[in-house]
């Protein structure tokens, strides 16, 4: 959130669940500009390769007023 809504208010909730552990990071509009200067990573992409590959799931997009990171993974 750092990277591309700076000075924005976050929210993370990790759950634990019968056959999984889930985790959810929600932020609420942009704070300002993208910050420069950062490594552009894998973003989104890697972050769904990697989770699959685990036998988990990503899901990510816009969500009441803001944006949200929705990450599910096999217990």
């Amino acid at each position: 959130m750092r990277k591309h809504a700076p000075g924005s208010e976050v929210a993370v909730r990790l759950a634990y669940l019968d056959d999984a552990v889930r985790l959810t990071v929600h932020n609420r509009g942009t704070g300002g500009p993208p910050v420069t200067g950062l490594s552009p990573g894998y973003g989104l992409t890697g972050l769904r390769e990697r989770a699959e590959l685990a036998g988990g799931t990503v899901e990510a997009g816009p969500s009441d007023h803001g944006w949200t990171v929705d990450v599910k993974m096999p217990a």
